[in-house]
């Protein structure tokens, strides 16, 4: 056996999820909502649940029910619902406390390699 190491750069290209990518760096929360149903998701499901494939970007408050939470070597995350969504997505919690139910969404943190991850932090002015 011969070993080989191969290195690969290339660039993704966020396509028809641009508008959602960019709101996420500037700290605000986009839902793609059908035109047929009106379900909200975010994050976005290009095709619905109702079997729709066309809508419109509606924007959130970017406030989120914590669903569920899982604290642990590698950090606290949680499974939430942003208000106005009608699906849920997992991101990182940062200075949220156990026992509290909301939080903010922050703009986009990168993780010590580099990749982009959502993350939740306290509601603005609530300590």
């Amino acid at each position: 056996m011969i070993n080989h190491n191969i290195s690969l750069e290339y660039e993704l290209n966020s396509g028809w999820l641009n508008p959602w990518v960019e709101a996420l760096h500037q700290g605000s929360a986009l839902a793609w909502q059908c035109s047929a149903c009106d379900s909200a998701s975010f994050a976005p499901e290009r095709t619905c649940r109702c079997g729709q494939n066309s809508g419109r970007w509606h924007p959130l408050s970017g406030i989120a029910v914590l669903e569920s939470r899982t604290d642990g070597a590698d950090g606290s995350f949680a499974l939430v619902r942003f208000i106005g969504s009608d699906t849920s997505v997992v991101v990182a919690l940062e200075g949220i406390d156990l026992g509290q139910t909301h939080g903010q969404l922050m703009p986009y943190k990168f993780s010590d390699g580099g990749v982009p991850r959502m993350v939740i932090g306290p509601l603005e002015g609530v300590s």
